[in-house]
């Protein structure tokens, strides 16, 4: 990639138009886009992102055209944009808002395997917002995705992929890509979204599997029906996956009926061998889980 810098920790970035000063602590991200680092300026931390020009331009354009949807913090808040000169070349970079917190991934490796569904609820509360402003978020994968704060709050870290709904999206990921499962298209519309959320959640359970899937969709719903703690909410999972839903605040309502243990009995039921010594601890948990998501 053009024009992208490789800092160095305790390196002083000065910015070329601001002459404001940044202290590179770490790398705390890298993709086909750009390089992301923790800095430290005289606001605090911040994480400044080295891309090319095009990309710059175009990811701080999306942070602020999300400023009116801030009350749900889809993303970071952007800062500023400069360049650095380094050797006598031009290094385009932007500053936004350091969101501390684990990636989706790394938050599961502590947590049971019903964790899975409150960062569903979580993510589904990050996308309605987004959807109503018009875009999507296109490339929906755990790396893009930080669990923050005590609420467990969902925010992205990489808004590259945001695509205004309508046209084609502009990135993906094959793992979560409708389009490679031969499940629809990549027009960017929430039902795209809210498949990769559907085969995100899955993959945070049976990654492996989901990998070994290699694209095809029966072997997908196989997974969800064979495993005991999909089967919470197959029905969900399932008809995100079909492209039922267009709207991530039904999914979630009907999602939190799922959980509530009305679905789950008649799922158990069609079991042959259920593991009943498991069935009434899940079902506390989520009855936990449930008090928690509509008290807000």
């Amino acid at each position: 990639m053009k024009n992208r810098y490789e800092a160095m920790s305790g390196e002083l970035l000065i910015g070329k138009w601001t002459g404001h000063k940044w202290r590179v602590e770490r790398e705390i991200g890298r993709g086909e886009n750009g390089i992301v680092y923790l800095v430290t300026g005289t606001i605090g931390q911040a994480a400044l992102k080295f891309a090319d020009s095009a990309a710059v331009a175009s990811e701080t354009n999306t942070l602020k055209s999300l400023e009116r949807v801030r009350g749900a913090s889809p993303g970071p808040f952007f800062i500023e944009a400069d360049d650095v000169e380094k050797n006598g070349v031009i290094y385009p970079f932007y500053i936004m808002e350091y969101i501390d917190g684990l990636m989706l991934h790394t938050f599961m490796r502590n947590k049971k395997e019903e964790w899975s569904f409150i960062l569903l609820l979580r993510l589904l509360d990050f996308l309605e917002p987004l959807h109503n402003s018009g875009k999507i978020m296109g490339d929906l994968k755990p790396e893009n995705l930080i669990v923050s704060g005590p609420t467990h709050m969902i925010r992205a870290v990489d808004m590259g992929g945001i695509t205004k709904q309508g046209r084609s999206v502009k990135e993906y990921t094959t793992l979560y890509d409708r389009a490679s499962w031969h499940s629809g298209t990549r027009e960017a519309e929430p039902a795209y979204d809210l498949f990769a959320a559907s085969v995100l959640t899955i993959t945070l359970v049976h990654k492996k599997e989901v990998q070994e899937a290699d694209g095809q969709i029966e072997r997908l719903i196989a997974i969800i029906e064979s495993s005991p703690v999909l089967q919470l909410a197959a029905p969900i999972l399932q008809q995100a996956i079909s492209g039922h839903y267009n709207c991530a605040k039904t999914m979630k309502k009907e999602l939190l009926i799922c959980l509530s243990g009305k679905k789950t009995m008649k799922l158990r039921t069609r079991r042959k061998k259920s593991k009943s010594k498991k069935w009434p601890v899940v079902l506390v948990f989520f009855t936990f889980i449930l008090m928690v998501f509509l008290l807000h």
